[in-house]
């Protein structure tokens, strides 16, 4: 009973080349990936002008919801945000520092090795022994690999990626822009307490209350026992939509 649409963020999916994998743009890459959110936002309003429109937004895509729903966005019915996180920015920016050496190094368009161990290859430390590198996405091991058999997956992002999304992740950090966010816009979030984007659980309830302390009045989250990073491709992926979908009937 839903219309659902789903777009490629900029640098992933089939909108592009393989050379352009992991690559929002040269410049001004994190405004115009939030930009794209607002344009997919406008077309929703101008097909479907008299439904509720929610979004739901992944782990990537849910920081990039959270900058968008703190610059005015489009009326909005609900918004769910999955393997999600929130963060000290000192530690962000710590990480940023590490960025912008690889990429006077690199290149913007250069892929760091470095910057990959400190965040995709440190996240699989508490799975292994691995064979596969990914087990931090899914208990399910089909699911891991299919992500690892999937070309448009997996692949490396690029410096000027990491510093783009890095400067976003301090941006919705800060208190005064959480609070920017429209108080009476109902928020569900959900995730694995062994995600470690999520710190374990620890992150997604910081999330909350950051929203709670903010002022919106209709905060919601779930964490799942055991479950990872990717909890719609988990081995319990029928009571996390069963979930869902009970949350948007309610409003």
């Amino acid at each position: 009973g839903y219309q659902v649409l789903a777009h490629d963020h900029r640098g992933h999916g089939h909108s592009e080349t393989t050379e352009q994998l992991g690559l929002y743009a040269e410049k001004k890459g994190w405004a115009l990936v939030k930009e794209d959110m607002r344009t997919v936002q406008q077309y929703i309003a101008n097909e479907f002008p008299e439904l509720p429109v929610f979004i739901m937004a992944h782990s990537m895509g849910s920081f990039i919801t959270m900058a968008y729903l703190m610059d005015t966005p489009l009326p909005l019915a609900g918004v769910i945000l999955s393997g999600s996180n929130y963060d000290d920015a000192i530690k962000y920016k710590a990480l940023k520092s590490i960025v912008k050496a690889e990429k006077i190094r690199l290149g913007a368009t250069g892929k760091s090795p470095i910057v990959e161990h400190l965040t995709f290859g440190s996240f699989n430390k508490p799975f292994e022994p691995s064979d596969e590198g990914f087990d931090w996405l899914s208990r399910d091991s089909a699911a891991v690999k299919d992500y690892l058999s999937d070309e448009l997956s997996g692949f490396a992002c690029s410096c000027q990626l990491w510093d783009d999304l890095l400067g976003g992740l301090i941006h919705i950090s800060a208190e005064k822009n959480i609070s920017k966010i429209p108080k009476n816009l109902p928020i569900y979030l959900f995730a694995g307490s062994n995600d470690p984007v999520g710190n374990y659980g620890k992150g997604v309830l910081r999330l909350a209350s950051k929203f709670i302390h903010a002022g919106l009045q209709d905060v919601s989250f779930k964490l799942y026992e055991n479950g990872r990073h990717e909890m719609l491709n988990e081995t319990n992926k029928k009571e996390v939509v069963a979930n869902i979908v009970y949350w948007l009937k309610a409003r």
